[in-house]
């Protein structure tokens, strides 16, 4: 699914893009249009937030108006000039992303000469801009969609539609390594899991899933029963999964840990080691063009296993946001989440988890 950020300039063009918002809105999704960035938190890099927001999309849009290029700031100089300001950063960090790119000329405005634009911005003097009329306003919007996904390949964050015989290797494979982790004695686990008659939490679902979730540990009930996230935070997930109209059978679900252990506590970081290396076997083998960890812990190894910088950041500011990462396989995203658990902590919570649920939409 396409993924479109509308670059403008409030003081040239804030009529025109909101116009042109609404009309993209008659051809594609709410979650496959973004416009303004108004979430950057105090203290934060607002000109990596900016880069990050503009990576999240496939096309950017750069609405360009009559005084886009000759608006000046307080102290006479021209805006588009400026290192700190908004429209160059997004516009720069999408040319040098390869993102593409289309200028788009409302209110009559000409295509800016090259020697009108900083360095950064060279490039897009050479792309080819489409104008968007009064008159044939819904109508330019509709070549202009066309265009775009005609430019666009598909998304790298589909798979094709398995064959039967596809599903049946990756089901064997799975199975092979479930086998692994019954028999895998060297577990710090392991005696745990004879003791208390558990099963191993190895983790079920589509063996050729779009979207994978990885949550922390399996607990008692998970144990007794050999299946992940069946108690009170597998309800959670289920209304979460339902929300954004799938269901436990559409995806893979696993944790990080592959065993219950003896007690409610946070995974020691030799039982992390020793699991991660089946996790990573489970990703090789599903090969999820989206991964959603659940929680701190399956975050920081998620994105650490990626030599992501992010890993160094908070559930509490990484927890909704779109990263793109490649595996051997392919390009995927990873989309970190609150776990499930902390609506049972905490019910004013349940809302800003669907919400950041909802960002998955545009994966289904």
């Amino acid at each position: 699914m396409l993924r479109i950020f509308i670059n403008y300039r409030r003081q040239d063009s804030e009529g025109y893009a909101g116009r042109l918002f609404d009309h993209l809105l008659h051809h594609l999704e709410r979650e496959q249009v973004f416009i303004d960035v108004d979430d950057i938190p105090a203290g934060a890099d607002f000109v990596d937030a900016l880069e990050k927001a503009v990576a999240t999309c496939d096309v950017l849009l750069a609405v360009i108006g009559p005084q886009w290029a000759t608006i000046t700031d307080e102290s006479g100089a021209r805006r588009i000039q400026q290192w700190n300001d908004f429209v160059r950063i997004e516009i720069a960090s999408a040319l040098r992303l390869g993102k593409f790119v289309v200028p788009v000329l409302v209110g009559r405005a000409p295509m800016p000469a090259p020697g009108d634009l900083p360095d950064d911005l060279q490039a897009l003097a050479r792309r080819n801009a489409i104008a968007l009329g009064h008159h044939s306003f819904a109508r330019d919007v509709e070549k202009l969609v066309t265009a775009i996904k005609e430019a666009v390949p598909a998304n790298e964050s589909f798979k094709p539609r398995p064959n039967s015989e596809t599903l049946r290797q990756k089901d064997e494979a799975l199975r092979a390594v479930r086998a692994e982790v019954i028999n895998a004695q060297a577990s710090p686990l392991y005696a745990c899991r004879m003791e208390n008659g558990y099963f191993p939490v190895f983790g079920e679902g589509n063996a050729d899933a779009n979207l994978m979730f990885i949550g922390e540990a399996p607990g008692k009930n998970e144990g007794r029963q050999g299946r992940p996230f069946i108690g009170p935070s597998g309800s959670v997930l289920d209304d979460m999964l339902a929300g954004i109209n799938l269901k436990r059978a559409d995806v893979f679900v696993t944790n990080l840990l592959l065993d219950c252990p003896p007690t409610k506590r946070e995974p020691t970081p030799e039982e992390i080691a020793f699991y991660v290396p089946f996790v990573d076997r489970i990703i090789d083998i599903i090969q999820p063009a989206v991964i959603a960890p659940l929680g701190r812990f399956a975050t920081s190894y998620i994105l650490k296993k990626l030599g992501l910088s992010e890993h160094k950041g908070k559930i509490g500011e990484l927890h909704g946001r779109l990263i793109r990462a490649a595996m051997p396989y392919g390009d995927i995203h990873i989309v970190p989440l609150y776990h499930p658990a902390v609506v049972l902590y905490s019910a004013s919570q349940k809302e800003l988890l669907r919400k950041d649920f909802d960002k998955l939409k545009v994966f289904v």
